[in-house]
């Protein structure tokens, strides 16, 4: 059986090496990227650090080679015909498949304003090496436009290079998916200390230009790097063209398989019955699913508790399942916070800590959905 797989992220890599262990399985993976499997969470890092290979890439090239696994890079798919089980390839090749995986990941939203061209995002190795080439050139001052976790890994990159940062976020405050109303006002109090760090909550921009970037409330704001960090879009317009279902993302059953039984989705790019994370372990976890099923076995994504974390700007952040509940429990300790989110019936929901993060383990343990 010939299984195909489209992407070169985390759940490419689990689909490839999952679906590879089976018997009589041959695997293709064509990656849009011009290098292989990575850890996309270490971009952020390498704006102002060098890492060693072993933590940047997932695996090198002698561990595809003898698991049987064909990775082409620079290979971006153009088109599928399902018909014909066939993928269509920018550089004009075609290559044929039994079964189809498509984790091509997703793409950085970029907000339709005035000059957007003029600004960049932090989404594959190739916006990094645009990044840094901009940080040579000499440039003092960035601003970023959204203040998630990404965000604020890149504005501690930034500020490590000596570079002032401004972030701007268009509601009123920050991290509000990850944090209640209190532990976001000590999140921002902390900001508001940092040198060289400003924040600017509930404003909109009017326009970008390669020096500036302007408010709608006329404040203009120098920057010789602009970054969107505003989330991340299902890549999924070759399989909406292909007469795959779409909505949100491809939509797929718990075992990862699309309106069409012999295509596969998984990781950002998909939509399970149990919703969208946007998260590494969440994609891990989908992409060992696909590769199993794709290659004949059974294996179901079901529902779990995948924690968000940030260790940036001096912030060490845990906060994982609802952060609303019918009760909470609230703790403050010097500079320690933890918040915890209980049912009805008196069951842990959530937890949000802030500093001291050695009881973040047992916590998700022991929290239901």
């Amino acid at each position: 059986m010939k299984i195909l797989i489209i992407g070169g992220g985390i759940a490419a890599f689990e689909a490839a090496v999952a679906a590879a262990e089976q018997k009589n399985i041959e695997v293709t993976v064509c990656s849009r990227e011009a290098v292989l499997p990575y850890r996309r969470p270490a971009l952020s890092r390498m704006v102002s650090e060098s890492i060693t290979d072993n933590a940047f890439y997932l695996k090198d090239a002698a561990f595809y080679r003898e698991r049987g696994i064909d990775i082409k890079l620079e290979k971006e798919a153009l088109r599928i015909d399902r018909k014909k089980k066939q993928v269509f390839f920018k550089d004009g090749d075609t290559i044929g498949y039994d079964r189809l995986i498509i984790a091509a990941g997703g793409y950085a939203f970029v907000p339709p304003v005035e000059g957007h061209e003029n600004a960049c995002v932090l989404r594959d190795y190739d916006d990094l090496q645009q990044i840094k080439q901009r940080l040579d050139e000499g440039i003092k001052n960035a601003v970023i436009i959204g203040c998630g976790v990404l965000g604020l890994e890149l504005a501690d990159s930034l500020l490590a290079k000596k570079c002032a940062v401004t972030v701007l976020e268009s509601g009123a405050s920050v991290l509000s998916r990850q944090l209640d109303p209190e532990s976001s006002a000590a999140v921002q109090k902390h900001l508001e200390s940092i040198p060289d760090f400003s924040l600017k909550t509930g404003v909109s921009v009017k326009k970008i230009t390669p020096e500036s970037v302007e408010l709608t409330d006329g404040t203009v704001i120098g920057s010789g790097l602009t970054v969107f960090s505003t989330g991340v879009r299902s890549n999924s317009k070759i399989a909406a063209e292909a007469g795959i279902e779409v909505k949100q993302g491809i939509v797929v059953s718990s075992n990862m398989q699309s309106s069409d039984p012999e295509i596969y989705a998984c990781g950002d790019v998909a939509e399970p019955p149990c919703g969208s994370y946007g998260l590494l372990s969440a994609a891990k976890a989908m992409g060992h699913a696909a590769g199993i099923n794709a290659a004949g076995g059974h294996e179901e994504v079901v529902p779990d508790i995948y924690p968000v974390r940030l260790m940036a700007l001096g912030i060490k952040l845990f906060s994982a399942g609802k952060i609303n509940d019918a009760k909470s429990k609230t703790v403050c300790d010097g500079g320690n916070f933890q918040r915890l989110t209980y049912n009805a019936c008196g069951d842990l929901t959530g937890a949000i800590l802030l500093g001291d993060l050695k009881s973040a383990v047992k916590l998700q343990k022991e929290m239901v959905r």
